[in-house]
């Protein structure tokens, strides 16, 4: 959101001594009479600048057609119909024009009292956030009639820039490039964003610190698992703070480590987990967006020790497997009975692997 500003009257520093001299000078010189002469202590306004100029066209703009102070005037009833969208370009704003665009500028200027706008023209080349809108408004209706799958779970979020509407995968493959023309829209004005593969992800965290751990809820998971649970413990004499936010990293045929594609965006949440308590933070696989192999992974989670702000990160080693003995014999993670679970922790992952819910030593 631009926060508007106006721009102060200011006295020039030395209005008034340095114009009586000059005025004296001049009569001296040249016999010209003080009563020829008027003084002003007015100062000039300052001139303001290119983005200046633009907020106060907005402003304007929004005075004539609209109440929204971010430009948002667009969806206005009273706003022109010519008016097709609107963007900023070096700070000032750019009004994308259907038809006469010379016409469009005169009706403008008049309103804003102001010319520091561009325009640009509506053409079958480009597309104009009216199109865009209606281009989202269908991408949404679609995706919500979509059965679960691999399209729905690999669709991240989609907005639009400019003049493109932008769809963001988890894993922009080729295979789901095709399945979206398909199943949701056709169009040149759509573009994907998201790695083509795994990307390379070396990072690591450490499994214990300071009396706080965290350990997989279950050592082993299938590799048709669509979630994992992940135990955060605290008996430490801090109070710690945590998040939505996690990675999951998995370790390749050539040992390379990748991140694997799973959820890139969370809520800004901070979670509380007290001296003697614990917290479930449920993870999602998401083995229909990618083949998840057996072999290696990693969940790095970050917290904060609030009474020093000392950011921390930690990691935990778990498997997946597609030997359905070994994943339904894994056992649970046994908890201290001291230790109680916060309120705000995640449902666990229902445990497709536990034929056996007895649990084990840690």
């Amino acid at each position: 959101m631009k926060a508007f500003r106006h721009i102060p009257f200011q006295s020039h520093p030395n209005s008034n001594g340095f114009s009586v001299c000059l005025f004296l000078l001049c009569a001296l010189f040249t016999g010209c009479q003080s009563t020829s002469t008027v003084l002003s202590d007015k100062a000039e306004q300052p001139a303001i600048t290119q983005k200046e100029a633009g907020e106060q066209v907005i402003e304007a703009l929004n005075r004539a057609y609209g109440v929204d102070t971010i430009g948002l005037f667009l969806d206005s009833p009273r706003c022109p119909d010519f008016v097709e969208g609107m963007f900023y370009e070096d700070s000032l704003p750019v009004f994308q024009i259907r038809g006469d665009t010379a016409k469009a500028r005169r009706i403008l200027e008049a309103s804003a009292g102001s010319g520091a706008f561009r325009r640009e023209a509506d053409t079958e080349h480009t597309f104009t956030q009216k199109e865009l809108r209606s281009i989202l408004d269908t991408i949404s209706n679609r995706f919500h009639k979509l059965p679960d799958g691999a399209l729905k779970s690999n669709m991240d979020f989609w907005g639009m820039d400019n003049h493109t509407a932008l769809v963001f995968f988890k894993l922009n493959t080729p295979a789901a490039r095709q399945a979206f023309r398909e199943h949701i829209i056709d169009s040149p004005a759509v573009s994907f964003e998201g790695p083509e593969s795994p990307m390379p992800h070396s990072e690591t965290g450490v499994p214990d610190t300071l009396g706080i751990s965290l350990r997989p809820e279950y050592p082993v998971y299938s590799t048709q698992t669509s979630k994992a649970s992940f135990v955060l413990i605290n008996q430490s004499n801090s109070n710690i703070m945590c998040g939505e936010e996690y990675c999951i990293t998995y370790e390749d045929e050539q040992g390379i480590w990748r991140k694997l594609p799973t959820d890139h965006f969370f809520f800004s949440v901070g979670y509380l987990v007290q001296p003697g308590e614990y917290r479930i933070r449920t993870a999602s696989l998401y083995p229909e967006v990618h083949p998840n192999k057996p072999g290696r992974y990693r969940f790095l989670y970050h917290l904060t020790l609030l009474d020093t702000r000392t950011r921390i990160q930690m990691m935990t080693e778990f498997r997946l497997s597609n030997d359905e003995k070994e994943w339904k014999q894994t056992k649970k993670l046994k908890i201290p009975i001291h230790l109680t679970i916060t309120q705000n922790s995640d449902n666990s992952a229902t445990s497709e692997t536990s034929a056996d819910e007895e649990t084990s030593g840690q």
